[in-house]
C-alpha cells in the first residue's frame, strides 16, 4: 500500500509540476522574444533573476546560499564546477551572468532558443581555435559591464569530484582586469545527504534527467561563493589552478563532514 501511494504522490507531483513548468517557459520565451529587446540591462537582470528563483520553486528545488557574491564595482567572472542544467538557474537566481555553454546547446529545443535570447555565449568544445573568439566576447561583456559565468571542467559531472579546470577561456579575464570568483556547488536530498539525482551526465536525456527531478522531494541546491580573485596577478593557467584548488578543498571538506 505504501509503494502505491507513493507512486501516485510521485505520478501527481510530476504533473502538476510539469503543468507549472509549461505556463513558466512559455511565459519566458515570450518575455526573452518580445521584451528584452527593448529592455535595459538592468531591468533583463531583474527578469532573468525572478524567472529562476520560479523555476526553481516549480520543479521543488530549494535555495542555499553560503558566503557573498563579489561585489558589483566591476565585472566579474563566475568559475564554477558543473553538474547539473539546473547550475545555470541556481546561478542566475543569485546573481544573474550571461553563460558561456558548448555549442552543442544553442540547437536543443527550448532550453537553446531561452539560451540564445539571454545572452549565452557559444563555444563550439572540438575547435582548438574557437576559444580566441570566445575569449573576445567574455572580454567585451565584462568591459560592458555584464558579468560572466562559466564552466571549466568543460563538461558536467555526477557531483562526487571536481575535474581539472581549463584555462583557455580565462585569458578574457586577464585582459578585462576582472575579478574572478570561484563558485562551489552541489545538491543535497531531503535528508540533507548529496545526491546525484540532479547529475545531467553520462548517457541521460534532457527529458530522462528532467522527469527525475519532477518527481523528487526535498531536494535542495547549495551555492558556496569562495574568496575572489584579482586576474591581473597572475597568468589564465595559475587562474585556473587556484580557482580549482579553492573548489576542491571546498569539495573536500563538505565531503568529510557529511
Amino acid at each position: 500500500m505504501y509503494r502505491v501511494r507513493h507512486k501516485f504522490s510521485a505520478s501527481l507531483r510530476r504533473g502538476v509540476r510539469l503543468a507549472a513548468l509549461g505556463v513558466h517557459v512559455a511565459a519566458g520565451l515570450g518575455i526573452a522574444r518580445w521584451l528584452f529587446p527593448r529592455y535595459p540591462e538592468a531591468r533583463r537582470k531583474r527578469s532573468i533573476h525572478r524567472w529562476s528563483r520560479q523555476l526553481l520553486r516549480i520543479v521543488g528545488l530549494r535555495l542555499a546560499v553560503h558566503g557573498q557574491a563579489a561585489p558589483a564595482d566591476k565585472p566579474i567572472l563566475l568559475l564554477s564546477n558543473h553538474v547539473s542544467w539546473l547550475d545555470i538557474y541556481a546561478l542566475n537566481a543569485i546573481s544573474p551572468a550571461r553563460f558561456v555553454a558548448k555549442s552543442e546547446v544553442r540547437s536543443w529545443p527550448v532550453i537553446g532558443t531561452l539560451c540564445t535570447r539571454t545572452g549565452t555565449l557559444f563555444v563550439d568544445r572540438n575547435s582548438k581555435h574557437d576559444a580566441r573568439r570566445v575569449n573576445t566576447e567574455i572580454a567585451q561583456a565584462l568591459q560592458g559591464g555584464s558579468d560572466v559565468a562559466l564552466f571549466p571542467e568543460g563538461t558536467t559531472t555526477d557531483g562526487s569530484a571536481i575535474r581539472p579546470f581549463r584555462s583557455a577561456l580565462l585569458q578574457a579575464a586577464m585582459e578585462s582586469r576582472a575579478l574572478v570568483q570561484p563558485v562551489y556547488l552541489r545538491y543535497l536530498d531531503a535528508g540533507g545527504s548529496p545526491t546525484t539525482l540532479p547529475a545531467y551526465c553520462d548517457d541521460i536525456s534532457f527529458g530522462q534527467s528532467l522527469w527525475r527531478l519532477l518527481g523528487a522531494r526535498g531536494l535542495r541546491a547549495e551555492v558556496h561563493f569562495l574568496p575572489p580573485l584579482r586576474a591581473e596577478d597572475i597568468d589564465r593557467r595559475e587562474l585556473a589552478r587556484t580557482a580549482e584548488t579553492l573548489i576542491r578543498e571546498r569539495h573536500e571538506r563538505l565531503r568529510e563532514a557529511s
